[in-house]
């Protein structure tokens, strides 16, 4: 023990190495031996959440959320943030280029614009501390104890406000016990992944842990016509060192720092023509106006179409190559202290994080809109929080919040081949301040009843600069004159809050309402404007949301069964919108309208047997914009459906196991399928830029060991090898092509683990 002691006592100088939270921050583990074992639990009604700041049983909380064990996600091969859509019911992931930038929504909530400066109405969180921006939130997840997927407005207990939900990532946190564990992967298209922890007990006082993952993919499924390439190489790697010290009962203290590289090809876009002729001869194509692709009859504004029937090849151009190279540092530090009937806590986070990717924005062969995009990220927070101990009949939490945030963008665009024969540089640097004070708590009437209240307030202050210049290097450049440079700012402060009831019916039965406000501030656009008054900013939106639910355990424990009601009143959402500004129509980031959501959904998870476990969630919802602003003579999307926002979600585990060789063996067998309904990514409800109901099917076979020290495991993903659309780009009527982003085909592997 001494030597293992010195050899973790030595390694402690990562820390200042690693010294990062590019993509992930962390916060003082929960002291439970519930806790510390609750990322191994397949059932995850079992699992130990912090939620409400406190240490709580998914069954006693008084909300909809969806727990994940580490084990769980490990069998179920979540690998990124975006994995746990499949999982979750009412949660919904679409990307921006590719993976580069995904959005998520729950319940029908997301984020309508694709560029890299407005925050996501999902806000994510590693550790209690959130990602800001949608570039942020591709890391690869590796040694997490659980995920908490959170349903509504978070903005009594969370520092940074979000409106639709929270989803929120937490590590495996240093013990006295040395403990680790690695992981060794091989699967199709040449995938390798390592990764692997261990740390434990340098002095009494002081423990710490490190972990990493490597990813290094030789080829891909997609295929480059123009090139001969297969695309999807992956370079990436990621580093966290932790240290966590508890000179006394009273104080903890937890420093991680974290280091991610990622030198990766970029997914290329499918080319969407909707013209029966160039430069829109002969008007719309047939097929476009029926609702699907066809580009043996579709054009696009210049006359091309890609005619190779094999959709995972592409044709795209790629002046500026499909690489994305990315880095993330930063350092995080938490610390607790127990003054007896209370604890403080203070988290403090920096995160700095850049990107340079190379990406054909038109899906061609020829060079109408090839893109450059470079994303620098720089985000300072600070959480005062201050909660209740002990049992009494009254819990509260209380709160000061303040963050900052530098994003500095820059869009290179060429169109060398188009009607305009040109090259433009589009950027912006954007600053945010944000203040918040919350608080919330709850009294217990009786041994049953118990009431719920919150208060927040939110002031947000963004300064922003715009510029972009037609770089006309051919000397012959058609396009209008892009606004140059332009300064602005938004100032908003809000109050949200919540209020609840929950009543237990007995020890097994849980009933419980509430009502609640999320709030989340304006900003500004980012893509090119030609009119200075497409810069101007668009105000803040909120969401009124309602919801009645039940949670239950039934035969003794073997079944759980929770189920919710909901309605959303979401108004002054942000979307792409024609408006008249200064007399002109312009086409603008702005408040598009309102809209409502409502919809119930479902959880059951049944244990039958020890050796026998079924989990099945589903959700259906309703959504409908019911006021649309937009420029008289313009789309009118009143009475749409939301984009990003099947009707129903599903999915299911069923997992068998069984012993062998006596006792000291155990080999089983896991099936998973994840069903999405028709879902529309535009406003317009375009069948072009659509994606019908699909199931992927996904399977597990694998040994282990008595004591779960060894493991052997091969797995498939996408089993069928389904076709499908996981993100499009609608730019009908346009002088530029829609697009499409396809889904990953059937990838199988084998994995071995040694934990120890």
């Amino acid at each position: 023990m001494i030597c293992m002691r010195a050899a973790i006592s030595a390694g402690i100088s990562v820390i200042a190495l690693c010294s990062a939270a590019g993509a992930q921050a962390q916060s003082a583990p929960v002291q439970t031996a519930a806790a510390e074992s609750a990322g191994d639990a397949q059932f995850g009604n079992e699992i130990v959440v912090t939620a409400q700041r406190r240490a709580e049983t998914v069954q006693s909380v008084p909300i909809s959320i969806n727990a994940f064990g580490s084990k769980q996600l490990q069998d179920l091969r979540a690998t990124t943030p975006a994995d746990i859509a499949t999982l979750s019911p009412g949660v919904f992931v679409t990307g921006s280029r590719g993976d580069q930038n995904p959005v998520f929504s729950i319940r029908g909530l997301s984020l309508n614009d694709t560029f890299s400066n407005n925050n996501p109405e999902v806000g994510i969180y590693f550790d209690d501390v959130i990602l800001p921006y949608t570039p942020m939130l591709s890391f690869q997840m590796f040694d997490i104890q659980r995920v908490e997927v959170l349903k509504g407005p978070q903005g009594t207990l969370y520092g940074r406000n979000t409106t639709a939900g929270a989803i929120n990532f937490i590590s495996a946190k240093p013990t006295q016990d040395f403990q680790g564990y690695f992981t060794g992967t091989y699967a199709r298209y040449g995938r390798k992944e390592l990764e692997g922890a261990f740390g434990g007990g340098v002095t009494d006082t002081l423990a710490v842990r490190f972990s990493g993952k490597t990813v290094q993919q030789s080829s891909g499924w997609q295929y480059n016509d123009l090139t001969g390439q297969h695309i999807g190489k992956v370079n990436n790697v990621a580093l966290r060192a932790q240290a966590l010290w508890t000179p006394t009962e009273r104080l903890t203290v937890h420093l991680e720092g974290t280091y991610v590289y990622d030198h990766s090809d970029v997914q290329q876009r499918e080319h969407i023509g909707y013209y029966a002729g160039a430069f829109g001869a002969g008007g719309y194509c047939a097929p476009a106006l029926a609702g699907y692709r066809d580009e043996s009859q579709c054009v696009d504004f210049l006359g091309y179409s890609d005619t190779d029937p094999n959709r995972r090849h592409v044709q795209d151009s790629s002046l500026y190559g499909v690489k994305s190279d990315s880095r993330g540092q930063g350092v995080m530090l938490n610390v607790g202290y127990d003054l007896g009937g209370a604890k403080l806590t203070s988290i403090t986070g920096y995160n700095h994080f850049k990107r340079r990717s190379g990406d054909d924005s038109d899906g061609a062969a020829l060079i109408e809109l090839d893109s450059l995009f470079t994303d620098k990220i720089k985000s300072f927070t600070q959480e005062l929080r201050l909660s209740s101990e002990g049992n009494g009949p009254l819990t509260w939490v209380g709160g000061l919040y303040y963050s900052w945030d530098r994003i500095a963008g820059d869009a290179l665009q060429a169109l060398d081949d188009h009607i305009f024969h040109t090259r433009v540089d589009t950027s912006y640097v954007q600053t945010t301040k944000a203040y918040a004070a919350f608080g919330q708590l709850s009294y217990a009437l009786t041994d049953k009843l118990k009431l719920t209240g919150g208060l927040r307030f939110t002031r947000d202050e963004k300064r922003y600069t715009y510029d972009a210049v037609d770089l006309d290097p051919f000397g012959d450049s058609t396009l209008p004159t892009p606004a140059g440079l332009v300064k602005n700012h938004v100032n908003q402060s809000n109050v949200s809050g919540k209020v609840g009831i929950d009543y237990k019916v007995d020890r097994d039965l849980m009933l419980y309402a509430s009502a609640s406000k999320g709030f989340k501030s304006g900003g500004f656009k980012a893509a090119i404007a030609f009119n200075p008054d497409e810069v101007a900013p668009f105000r803040g939106e909120t969401v009124w949301a309602y919801e009645a639910g039940v949670k239950s355990t039934l035969m003794g424990g073997k079944l759980t069964l929770n189920a919710a009601g909901y309605y959303n009143n979401w108004r002054n959402f942000q979307a792409m919108v024609t408006e008249i500004r200064s007399g002109i129509n312009v086409i603008t980031l702005s408040n598009a309208g309102n809209a409502r959501v409502y919809g119930g959904e479902v959880e059951a998870q049944l244990r039958p047997t020890d050796s026998l476990q079924f989990r099945a969630s589903a959700n259906w919802q309703s959504t409908k914009i019911t006021k649309f602003n937009t420029a008289p003579g313009s789309d009118d999307y009143t009475g749409n459906r939301l984009a990003n926002a099947p009707k129903l979600t599903a999915s299911g585990q069923a997992r068998w196991e069984t012993p062998i060789g006596g006792d000291s063996w155990g080999v089983y067998i896991l099936g998973d399928a994840s069903y999405r309904s028709k879902v529309y990514f535009s406003l317009a409800n375009r069948g072009q830029n659509s994606q019908d109901g699909y199931w992927l099917l996904n399977g597990r076979i694998g040994i282990h060991d008595k004591q779960d020290r060894w493991e052997l495991a091969v797995f498939g993903k996408n089993i069928l090898n389904k076709l499908y659309v996981s993100a499009s780009y609608d730019n009908w009527g346009g002088i530029f092509p829609s697009q499409d982003f396809l889904g990953d085909p059937a990838t199988y592997g084998v994995q071995a683990t040694v934990r120890f």
